[in-house]
């Protein structure tokens, strides 16, 4: 068996209070740890949390860069712990606009191993983040991941796309709407069916009345099945324990990627009119 531990941080945020945010973050990454998770995953904008009708222009001071106070503090929590460490924020990557909507990987000696920015925006975010056309994947030690962020999920190509890449599990940070509560885990799970893989799903609890991000988070298998799912309101944990050798043996009995047929998919790549 090839057992890896996945922690998910659902985190019950306060929009544009970062103090509060990565303070509550390193207390539910230490008890993720010290429950024997090796990789964990925040939710997506962990650290400003994320309502954009209420950030406006002020989502560009909130930004921060790789040598910024969040990542500064959980490269140094990795690197303490040992874990792994996924960490989604509104990144400065190039100049201070636009953005990157991004997860930073960190790995357990508290060094960046790269970052995936967010290709789907969803609604105003494009007015603030631009996407790169990327999809990284990255080898840690239990197995290799790859990431999506939350509007990611509505489209089959990126899991595919890291699945083909090698990923073994795929972590989506979010901040997914009660408005999509049906399709969440319909979306989650067939990503996980259609390419063999564990899907990770770490998403926000916020309650601000004009947007309710309702948690949720939840680990599908490579069977489509729901591993394990965080139904409590407000924020929370899962840590549980995964095999890597279950995609194998699911692969050999349906082997979906593999029976493909790529030379007959071109109008997949064909832009839509409407």
């Amino acid at each position: 068996m090839r057992n890896v531990t996945i922690g998910l941080v659902q985190l019950e945020s306060r929009v544009g209070d970062k103090a509060y945010n990565l303070k509550e973050s390193e207390r539910l990454v230490r008890t993720a740890a010290a429950q024997g998770a090796q990789i964990i995953c925040l939710p997506e904008l962990f650290v400003t949390g994320y309502n954009l009708n209420t950030f406006g222009e002020g989502l560009y001071d909130l930004a921060e860069g790789l040598s910024g106070p969040a990542i500064t503090a959980m490269r140094a929590l990795a690197k303490e712990l040992g874990v792994y460490l996924i960490a989604p924020i509104a990144l400065q990557a190039y100049t201070t606009r636009p953005l990157n909507n991004a997860a930073v990987v960190i790995d357990d000696q508290g060094e960046v191993q790269g970052t995936y920015s967010k290709n789907h925006l969803f609604g105003d975010e494009c007015v603030y983040f631009t996407r790169t056309g990327e999809y990284p994947v990255f080898d840690t030690k239990y197995g290799r991941i790859g990431i999506m962020i939350c509007a990611d999920n509505n489209y089959p190509e990126p899991a595919r796309i890291l699945a083909l890449k090698g990923a073994e599990i795929i972590f989506m940070p979010a901040a997914w709407r009660v408005q999509e509560s049906d399709i969440w885990p319909l979306l989650i799970r067939c990503h996980a069916l259609e390419n063999n893989v564990y899907v990770a799903a770490a998403n926000q609890y916020a309650n601000m009345g004009d947007l309710f991000l309702f948690g949720h988070s939840m680990i599908a298998g490579p069977r489509g099945q729901v591993v394990e799912e965080l139904t409590q309101e407000g924020g929370g944990l899962i840590v549980r324990t995964v095999d890597l050798d279950e995609i194998y043996a699911c692969r050999a009995n349906m082997p979906s990627l593999k029976d493909r047929h790529p030379e007959d998919y071109g109008v997949f790549c064909a832009p839509v009119s409407q």
